[in-house]
């Protein structure tokens, strides 16, 4: 029996799942968020992706913030064995860890309330960013805010020629702020330096994607607790949120510099079965219907297959296994291609019905305002005529 012939029959290990991610809906003005717990250490990337909108512009405001609660709201519940049992808990909690210390004293039983807790912590974000606003950094708080605009992405002529235009717009606001903030306060130019970089700490970041995939931003947790992302629609669009955790994927890619993807880690998990084939084998005969099955496989395998076959094999699965995987993420950045297109072409179709429409009400006022004055100028001819 060959190599391929053998595949067939061990091709349910290479079987993978297609990842897709939770798509939000997201009104003109409103805002959406996804919130997960960290633990100090661990990494978190934070990921976007604005599929389309129907009014054709694929921009948003973003936040990325936290621990906006404490860790201790919502703990995962393990067994003795240290596995996860899927339930979560607040029995930590104590009146101290919240807001409103007296409230929580007076009412003990809201203290389990995990929805309680967070809107109780969600509530008083604000007041927490004032209380610690020059003390970030060491308090490890996560407080990035920028805007992020798809509309022009992508690596036709005119997105880059657009993408451009709008990078230079952006270089040249900032040298006449610049240029006006020497005027009017009269400093010198390391004066200036300072004052300037003061103040674009403030200011909202602007992002402009030259791919059409999804935004990725990492960062090492410093404070445990609770972190969110949350995207602030300029107009209606349809966006894809994830937040990824390194102690759940394994760690982060050194390559990207962003935690493992599902599609990174399903990858690894595969490669992982399949080269443990031989403990499958082992773990199988325990089973009798196992056993049977297996058997037959023998009795059809004897004397056929040798050594260097199942080697052979074996490496052919994990190519196998790797191209599947290349495949399916090549497939999902075609799709959101195709999703951005799709939005181009609704704004492309867009403009040049509103532009149809306008040509055609200046050819009537045209055309009207023409009979009209021949009309006249025929009465007048008329008149002098007699």
């Amino acid at each position: 029996m060959k190599p391929l012939q053998l595949l067939l029959l061990t091709a349910p290990l290479l079987a993978q799942s297609a990842v897709y991610q939770v798509q939000h809906f997201i009104p003109r003005r409103n805002t959406e968020c996804i919130y997960s717990d960290f633990q100090a250490g661990q990494t978190a990337t934070f990921e976007l992706f604005i599929i389309e909108s129907p009014a054709g512009r694929l921009s948003a405001g973003v936040q990325i913030e936290g621990p906006i609660a404490s860790d201790k709201i919502g703990e995962v519940v393990k067994n003795d064995n240290g596995e996860e049992t899927g339930e979560r808990t607040s029995k930590r909690v104590t009146p101290a860890d919240t807001w409103d210390p007296n409230r929580y004293a007076q009412n003990p039983h809201e203290l389990s309330l995990m929805g309680s807790l967070m809107q109780d912590a969600i509530t008083n974000w604000p007041r927490f960013l004032n209380r610690h606003g020059n003390d970030f950094q060491s308090k490890g708080i996560i407080h990035h805010f920028f805007h992020i605009d798809y509309t022009h992405s992508g690596e036709d002529e005119d997105a880059i020629r657009a993408r451009a235009e709008i990078t230079r717009q952006i270089q040249q606001d900032e040298n006449d702020r610049r240029r006006r903030l020497m005027e009017e306060r009269n400093l010198g130019q390391r004066e200036m330096e300072e004052v300037y970089e003061q103040e674009i700490r403030g200011r909202m970041e602007r992002v402009l994607p030259d791919r059409i995939a999804p935004y990725e931003w990492t960062k090492r947790i410093k404070s445990s607790g609770w972190y969110r992302l949350c995207v602030q629609a300029d107009e209606d669009i349809l966006v894809e949120m994830d937040i990824r955790n390194s102690a759940v994927f394994g760690g982060v890619n050194q390559e990207t510099g962003h935690v493992w993807t599902f599609a990174d880690w399903e990858e690894w998990e595969e490669e992982e079965r399949i080269n443990k084939l031989d403990e499958l084998k082992e773990q199988a005969k325990k089973d009798e219907e196992a056993r049977a099955l297996l058997e037959q496989v023998n009795s059809a395998l004897k004397d056929q297959v040798k050594g260097y076959d199942l080697e052979s094999t074996q490496r052919l699965m994990t190519e196998i296994n790797t191209l599947v995987s290349q495949m399916q993420q090549m497939q999902s950045a075609v799709h959101q291609r195709i999703k951005s297109h799709e939005g181009i072409a609704k704004r492309n179709h867009q403009k040049i019905k509103k532009s149809g429409v306008v040509e055609t009400l200046l050819y009537l006022l045209i055309t009207g305002y023409q009979v009209y004055t021949v009309h006249n100028w025929l009465l007048s001819t008329n008149s002098l005529g007699r």
